[in-house]
Protein backbone atom coordinates (compact mmCIF):
# COMPACT_ATOMS: atom_id res chain seq x y z
CA UNK A 1 0.00 0.00 0.00
CA UNK A 2 1.23 3.21 -1.02
CA UNK A 3 1.42 6.07 1.69
CA UNK A 4 2.34 9.81 1.94
CA UNK A 5 2.83 12.18 4.69
CA UNK A 6 1.38 15.71 5.24
CA UNK A 7 3.52 18.73 6.06
CA UNK A 8 2.80 22.54 7.27
CA UNK A 9 5.13 25.30 8.06
CA UNK A 10 5.18 28.72 9.27
CA UNK A 11 7.87 31.36 10.34
CA UNK A 12 7.19 32.60 13.19
CA UNK A 13 8.72 36.27 14.88
CA UNK A 14 9.77 35.20 17.42
CA UNK A 15 13.41 33.17 18.74
CA UNK A 16 13.23 29.19 18.78
CA UNK A 17 12.95 28.82 22.49
CA UNK A 18 10.24 30.77 23.03
CA UNK A 19 8.30 29.27 20.16
CA UNK A 20 9.06 25.41 21.94
CA UNK A 21 8.48 26.69 25.04
CA UNK A 22 4.76 27.62 24.13
CA UNK A 23 4.57 23.73 22.28
CA UNK A 24 5.48 21.76 25.40
CA UNK A 25 3.89 23.60 27.93
CA UNK A 26 0.50 23.07 28.52
CA UNK A 27 -0.45 26.46 30.17
CA UNK A 28 0.80 27.93 26.89
CA UNK A 29 -0.79 25.87 24.68
CA UNK A 30 -4.55 26.72 25.81
CA UNK A 31 -3.70 29.72 24.37
CA UNK A 32 -4.00 28.48 20.35
CA UNK A 33 -4.47 25.03 20.67
CA UNK A 34 -5.86 22.68 23.38
CA UNK A 35 -8.15 23.56 26.79
CA UNK A 36 -6.07 21.57 28.91
CA UNK A 37 -3.57 18.69 29.47
CA UNK A 38 -2.94 16.13 31.59
CA UNK A 39 0.89 17.64 31.44
CA UNK A 40 3.59 18.73 29.46
CA UNK A 41 5.34 17.56 26.45
CA UNK A 42 8.07 15.28 27.70
CA UNK A 43 9.92 12.73 26.04
CA UNK A 44 8.45 8.99 27.22
CA UNK A 45 5.11 11.11 28.76
CA UNK A 46 1.74 9.55 27.88
CA UNK A 47 -0.03 12.76 27.54
CA UNK A 48 -4.15 13.40 26.98
CA UNK A 49 -5.16 16.92 25.60
CA UNK A 50 -8.56 18.10 25.57
CA UNK A 51 -10.41 20.49 23.11
CA UNK A 52 -13.16 21.22 24.95
CA UNK A 53 -14.74 23.07 21.65
CA UNK A 54 -14.98 19.78 20.20
CA UNK A 55 -15.84 17.79 23.03
CA UNK A 56 -12.90 15.50 22.53
CA UNK A 57 -9.95 14.21 24.43
CA UNK A 58 -6.69 13.14 22.33
CA UNK A 59 -3.97 10.63 24.27
CA UNK A 60 -0.61 11.21 22.61
CA UNK A 61 2.67 8.91 23.67
CA UNK A 62 5.50 11.21 23.55
CA UNK A 63 8.69 9.28 21.77
CA UNK A 64 11.50 12.31 21.53
CA UNK A 65 12.21 16.08 22.80
CA UNK A 66 14.94 17.50 21.29
CA UNK A 67 15.07 20.98 23.16
CA UNK A 68 14.28 23.95 21.07
CA UNK A 69 15.02 21.58 18.02
CA UNK A 70 12.51 18.65 18.04
CA UNK A 71 9.08 17.04 19.02
CA UNK A 72 7.96 13.46 18.16
CA UNK A 73 4.78 11.67 19.60
CA UNK A 74 2.20 9.16 18.08
CA UNK A 75 -1.64 8.95 18.40
CA UNK A 76 -4.31 6.94 17.40
CA UNK A 77 -6.72 9.61 17.60
CA UNK A 78 -7.94 9.29 13.75
CA UNK A 79 -8.49 5.77 14.36
CA UNK A 80 -5.24 4.64 12.85
CA UNK A 81 -1.47 5.25 14.41
CA UNK A 82 -0.34 8.59 13.37
CA UNK A 83 3.38 9.61 14.14
CA UNK A 84 3.40 13.93 14.17
CA UNK A 85 7.05 15.40 13.83
CA UNK A 86 7.57 19.15 14.87
CA UNK A 87 10.76 20.86 14.04
CA UNK A 88 11.78 24.03 14.78
CA UNK A 89 14.20 25.83 13.00
CA UNK A 90 15.94 29.41 13.12
CA UNK A 91 15.41 31.62 10.72
CA UNK A 92 17.33 34.75 11.74
CA UNK A 93 17.94 35.49 15.89
CA UNK A 94 14.30 36.39 16.08
CA UNK A 95 12.39 33.88 13.61
CA UNK A 96 11.58 30.02 13.93
CA UNK A 97 9.98 28.25 11.30
CA UNK A 98 8.04 25.53 12.86
CA UNK A 99 7.59 22.09 10.75
CA UNK A 100 4.60 19.34 11.22
CA UNK A 101 5.03 16.28 9.30
CA UNK A 102 1.90 14.07 10.09
CA UNK A 103 3.42 10.30 8.99
CA UNK A 104 1.89 8.66 6.80
CA UNK A 105 -1.69 8.57 5.03
CA UNK A 106 -2.66 5.52 2.81
CA UNK A 107 -3.19 6.91 -0.48
CA UNK A 108 -6.97 5.82 -1.13
CA UNK A 109 -9.87 8.13 -0.18
CA UNK A 110 -10.25 7.59 3.32
CA UNK A 111 -6.79 8.19 3.40
CA UNK A 112 -7.07 11.77 1.30
CA UNK A 113 -9.99 12.70 3.43
CA UNK A 114 -8.19 12.29 6.89
CA UNK A 115 -4.76 13.94 5.64
CA UNK A 116 -6.83 16.84 4.44
CA UNK A 117 -8.28 17.34 7.77
CA UNK A 118 -5.22 17.08 9.49
CA UNK A 119 -3.70 19.77 6.94
CA UNK A 120 -6.41 22.08 7.93
CA UNK A 121 -5.86 21.07 11.56
CA UNK A 122 -2.35 22.48 11.46
CA UNK A 123 -2.73 25.21 9.26
CA UNK A 124 -4.87 26.72 12.10
CA UNK A 125 -2.99 25.82 14.81
CA UNK A 126 -0.06 27.31 13.40
CA UNK A 127 -1.50 30.05 12.69
CA UNK A 128 -3.02 30.36 15.77
CA UNK A 129 0.69 29.93 17.59
CA UNK A 130 1.91 32.97 15.56
CA UNK A 131 -1.03 35.08 16.45
CA UNK A 132 -0.71 34.10 19.94
CA UNK A 133 3.10 34.31 20.56
CA UNK A 134 3.37 37.61 17.98
CA UNK A 135 0.49 39.65 18.69
CA UNK A 136 -0.86 38.30 21.99
CA UNK A 137 -3.99 37.02 20.54
CA UNK A 138 -6.33 34.02 21.54
CA UNK A 139 -7.89 32.43 18.05
CA UNK A 140 -9.73 30.08 20.20
CA UNK A 141 -11.85 32.91 22.08
CA UNK A 142 -15.13 32.23 21.16
CA UNK A 143 -14.67 28.66 20.13
CA UNK A 144 -17.52 27.65 22.95
CA UNK A 145 -19.15 29.28 26.37
CA UNK A 146 -16.55 27.16 28.32
CA UNK A 147 -13.43 29.20 26.55
CA UNK A 148 -15.46 32.04 26.46
CA UNK A 149 -16.14 32.56 30.34
CA UNK A 150 -14.66 35.18 31.74
CA UNK A 151 -14.92 34.85 36.33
Amino acid sequence: MMTFDVKVRERILKPVRDVFDAVVDPARMANYFISGASGPIEEGAHVTWEFADVDAKVAIYVLTVKNNSEIVYESTALGQLLRTTIEFEADGGNATVVTVTDSSFELNEDGVKLALGQNAGWTYTLCALKAYLQFGVNLRTGLNKRLTDVS
